[in-house]
């Protein structure tokens, strides 16, 4: 289910908040809550388990994310282009639309884990450090590597 790149890409993002918030258990939680998230849709999409208006949802999703990771390669090959409102709004919506599609498959529990990684991956304060373009930090240096892999996954067609 999770590929090669996808999980350099999900490693990269675990240093990233893991240097960010110096937490390393909520790290670990956010990046396995991830983890189970992306399983889940998965298995649901590969046993037709979503229904029409899921499937909607999650056509919504899937472009919706595209253009989330196209703005994040985009602020990062030209430089100073960076709006932390925008990308914190594209995660946002990404967030909110696994929610949705989510929402029948999943216990509340869980559905409260999409809450916890969504406020994680959107805080303004781990979005400007990533896209520091003054200082090179180890925040900094993943940024990079998450780029060129999503790229590739892009190149792939496997996003």
């Amino acid at each position: 289910m999770i590929d090669e790149d996808t999980g350099i890409i999900l490693n990269a993002l675990y240093q990233v908040v893991k240097e960010h918030s110096n937490h390393s258990d909520k790290t670990k939680k956010t990046i396995k809550y991830l983890i189970k998230f992306l399983v889940k849709i998965g298995v649901l999409f590969k046993n037709n388990a979503f229904n029409d208006s899921e499937m909607l949802i999650f056509t919504k999703l899937k472009n919706k994310y595209k253009t989330m990771v196209l703005t994040v390669i985009s602020f990062y090959e030209v430089k100073y282009t960076y709006d932390q409102k925008i990308l914190s709004k594209y995660v946002v919506s990404v967030f909110d639309l696994l929610r949705q599609l989510l929402r029948r498959h999943m216990s509340p529990k869980n559905i409260e884990r999409v809450e916890l990684v969504q406020t994680t991956l959107s805080d303004g304060d781990l979005l400007d450090s990533i896209f520091d373009y003054e200082n090179v930090t180890p925040i900094t240096q993943h940024l990079p590597i998450i780029c060129d892999r999503v790229r590739s996954l892009i190149d792939d067609d496997k996003l």
